[in-house]
């Protein structure tokens, strides 16, 4: 992926609010509580990661763990197999 892209991502990222990831999570049919929402976006908006290093989101997902009910990890996980890899 071209850095541009990498770039437009984040910053999409960065405009998200909690309420939007309970919004996202409900489409998926889980309960996602506004604490979750928070520290999942202080995880990906603080952290350094590049769509085009997968290592980089491996490792994102695996701090999620330590933060999110195990009902919203398995979603993440799922998540992460179809767009990722």
């Amino acid at each position: 992926m071209n850095r541009f892209k990498d770039q437009w991502i984040k910053y999409k990222i960065s405009e998200l609010h909690p309420k939007d990831l309970i919004h996202y999570g409900a489409l998926y049919g889980v309960t996602v509580s506004f604490e979750e929402a928070s520290d999942l976006l202080h995880l990906v908006q603080s952290s350094h990661w590049s769509i085009d290093d997968k290592q980089s989101m491996t490792n994102i997902l695996e701090e999620a763990k330590e933060t999110v009910s195990p009902e919203t990890y398995a979603l993440l996980k799922q998540l992460f197999k179809n767009f990722i890899g």
